[in-house]
């Protein structure tokens, strides 16, 4: 195989990417596998990269850190002895400083050898009421991103297809904007984290999606109620994807009149997440 691709996808638009830039480099003659870490055990996934010449990674980008389980991921890789040529790519909402650049160190000790870091604006998945920016659910507003977007990514492909080295969020610029976020990031998700998401009775229905789909977890039904853990990955799954919109936030519930944003057309997170059965996660 030429080149896989490994992605964390909260809402969507990452596995949108990673599934376009497959496409675009399959156009290019090259041969491209894109797997959820999500579904990946740990022998799979040594197995995928000893048989890959090319290994690239995409997740979203959270206040210029990664997201918890791309860490994990990372982290838990397998040294590579070859000097695997080796790409990655943020999806971000207008910026996000170092956001591919970020986490290149902890490849390159483990044998990695970084050709490619590319930043890919897309949609803000963040339908918080308390949040400021705004979002949008209008087809219209969102194909103009999914396009402009896609022109980008296009471009990538052509780099990776033909080996010409491209680096984004290395500068100083970038790297200043990074440490201006993270800290913040991170002093305010730190481990265990009393979860701001809780689930409003009289909406909740006991479908069981949002255990489900966490990617961390996270949500168990206790006492006949969801409850929410201390191992928050702020994927926005759970909230996004509530078929009530019975999550609130900080106390704020949703907007009964808004729906969330749901991901690019075609987007299930019940497809990209490892199967669970909901009788494990009730205590």
């Amino acid at each position: 195989m030429d080149i896989c691709i490994f992605y964390f996808s909260g809402t969507g638009n990452t596995w949108w990417a990673s599934n376009k830039l497959a496409e675009e480099l399959s156009n290019r003659g090259r041969l491209v596998e894109v797997h959820s870490i999500e579904v990946l055990s740990v022998e799979k996934t040594a197995e995928l990269i000893e048989d890959t010449e090319t290994i690239i990674f995409g997740y979203p980008i959270y206040g210029s850190c990664i997201p918890e389980p791309m860490r994990k991921f990372i982290d838990n890789l397998p040294e590579s002895s070859k000097n695997k040529k080796t790409g990655i790519f943020c999806t971000q909402m207008e910026f996000s400083g170092d956001g591919a650049w970020y986490y290149h160190k902890t490849l390159e000790n483990k044998g990695y050898d970084i050709k490619w870091t590319y930043h890919f604006k897309m949609p803000c998945n963040i339908s918080l009421n308390i949040w400021l920016l705004p979002y949008t659910t209008n087809n219209l507003k969102l194909n103009k991103i999914f396009k402009k977007c896609e022109n980008k990514i296009e471009k990538s492909a052509e780099d990776i297809a033909t080996f010409v080295p491209f680096y984004k969020g290395n500068g100083f610029g970038s790297l200043l904007m990074g440490l201006m976020q993270r800290p913040i990031f991170k002093a305010w998700t730190k481990r265990p984290f009393k979860s701001p998401y809780k689930v409003e009775p009289d909406k909740c229905v006991k479908c069981m999606r949002c255990i489900k789909i966490c990617p961390e977890d996270n949500i168990k039904l206790i006492d006949n109620e969801i409850t929410f853990g201390t191992e928050c990955a702020f994927c926005m799954r759970c909230y996004n994807f509530c078929p009530e919109n019975a999550i609130s936030v900080y106390g704020f519930s949703h907007k009964q009149n808004m729906t969330t944003y749901r991901g690019p057309e075609g987007f299930d997170p019940a497809l990209i997440t490892k199967s669970k059965n909901p009788m494990d996660f009730i205590d």
